[in-house]
């Protein structure tokens, strides 16, 4: 597994991941809670690691439209 990460995104991201090999976006909440979703395009993760405003973009294209996934030991 191949993960990409940035730390400290913004104050509602806390950290934001992507799996390369299983195009799975991990976004860290704060608190610590892990929501992964798939299948993300690298343009989407890209794009929200970028933006000046993250959390909007976030909501906007990735929660609730993307699927989210179970990964064992997280929830």
């Amino acid at each position: 597994m191949s993960i990409v990460w940035d730390r400290f995104l913004s104050n509602g991201i806390r950290e934001l991941g992507y799996d390369i090999a299983n195009k799975q976006l991990i976004v860290v909440l704060p608190g610590g809670v892990r929501k992964y979703y798939a299948p993300v395009l690298y343009e989407a993760y890209s794009a929200i690691r970028h933006a000046t405003f993250p959390e909007r973009l976030y909501r906007q294209t990735i929660e609730g439209k993307v699927p989210r996934i179970e990964v064992a030991g997280y929830q």
